[in-house]
């Protein structure tokens, strides 16, 4: 009875507040204990993944965290770039040299790489190039049809089929056929990005001989009997065609020099969009290309003129050595083509970049 008297009398002397701290306390505690449980981290388990190609100057490179349970992070990358804070960051190294990359999970636990990156040159980026789709396997004299898949826009297409050495189609999707057997290297350039060059290797198989059955004179079936065609006996006379044979003037013979010449008058010059023919000035103002470039366009004259930026008039080729080694912007181009698709005069603006200000040249 003491005892219960005693307990009621405490319980009764205690402040309901100071009840009230120790449960907040006791509440707090719990959540403080359950928070840095979830936070946990094994240090020893701290990794991370470093996705490169060739671990090269100006290379794209990704880097992604594989801890478990990891809430925060922080990234550096030993080359005195920002911070990163995300569980997955992509990092470009401008200059070649060995880094230290160090990754703090959940602001306790530490883990360093060591990473060299080399000068490589420049960096082909392989999104960029074309996908040549044809057949591997050709026969000769067969129409092969070529296409391609580019994730970008294309306005331009420069195909070489391996056979001739230069440049053979400027078409979309080209049908053309091999005269000749062997392993032939296709390439696409598009909208004029040399660096970005498609190629592609195709086998061209001879054409396979078929063999036929060799006529005889026994195998022979007439259509009616021999001696219908024998001419009846009599006096030989003349034929009448002699006389005519020998009022018809003869045609002169070409030699093959003669010959060549002629073939070249009657051909025409292949198309070229005027798109296609700014982007090849482009590439003669960047010196990867010349005059000679344009041969089976001009139909090997260099000398048509160029009316340059409204106010100047001169052949193509002093106006291509006036572009060399300068950087330019086309505003606007048209081509002049005679009745056989030859350029016979272009008319140019553009402007030259001196310094830091565009002018018209």
């Amino acid at each position: 009875m003491d005892y219960k008297s005693r307990s009621l009398r405490f319980f009764s002397k205690l402040d309901i507040r100071v009840l009230l701290v120790f449960i907040i306390i006791i509440i707090f505690g719990i959540f403080i204990f359950i928070y840095q449980f979830n936070r946990h981290v094994d240090c020893s388990k701290v990794s991370f993944i470093i996705e490169a190609q060739k671990k090269q100057v100006g290379e794209v490179i990704e880097f992604y965290d594989k801890t478990p349970n990891a809430k925060s992070w922080k990234w550096d990358f030993g080359d005195n770039s920002p911070k990163e804070f995300e569980k997955s960051v992509l990092h470009k190294y401008t200059k070649a040299g060995i880094y230290t990359i160090s990754l703090q999970v959940n602001g306790s636990c530490t883990y360093e790489k060591i990473i060299e990156i080399r000068d490589l040159g420049k960096i082909i980026d392989t999104l960029k190039i074309p996908k040549i789709i044809t057949p591997t396997v050709v026969v000769v004299g067969q129409p092969v049809e070529f296409y391609y898949s580019y994730r970008s826009e294309a306005f331009a297409w420069e195909w070489s089929f391996g056979e001739t050495g230069q440049m053979d189609n400027t078409s979309e999707f080209p049908v053309y056929s091999y005269s000749t057997p062997g392993v032939k290297t296709i390439t696409l350039v598009i909208n004029g990005d040399m660096p970005h060059i498609a190629s592609k290797n195709i086998y061209v198989k001879p054409r396979q001989l078929i063999k036929t059955k060799k006529d005889t004179i026994k195998s022979y079936v007439y259509e009616k009997a021999p001696k219908l065609f024998e001419l009846p006996p009599g006096n030989p006379q003349k034929d009448p065609l002699e006389d005519l044979l020998r009022n018809i003037h003869g045609v002169p013979v070409l030699n093959p020099l003669e010959k060549k010449i002629k073939q070249a008058e009657e051909s025409k010059a292949p198309d070229i969009s005027e798109n296609q023919f700014q982007i090849l000035l482009l590439e003669v103002a960047k010196q990867s290309k010349t005059k000679e470039d344009f041969i089976q366009y001009t139909c090997g004259s260099y000398d048509f003129p160029v009316i340059k930026n409204n106010n100047k008039i001169m052949t193509f080729a002093e106006f291509c050595n006036q572009l060399q080694n300068k950087k330019i912007k086309i505003e606007a181009l048209r081509l002049t083509k005679d009745n056989k698709n030859c350029i016979a005069g272009l008319t140019i603006t553009y402007k030259v970049k001196k310094a830091f200000i565009w002018t018209y040249d």
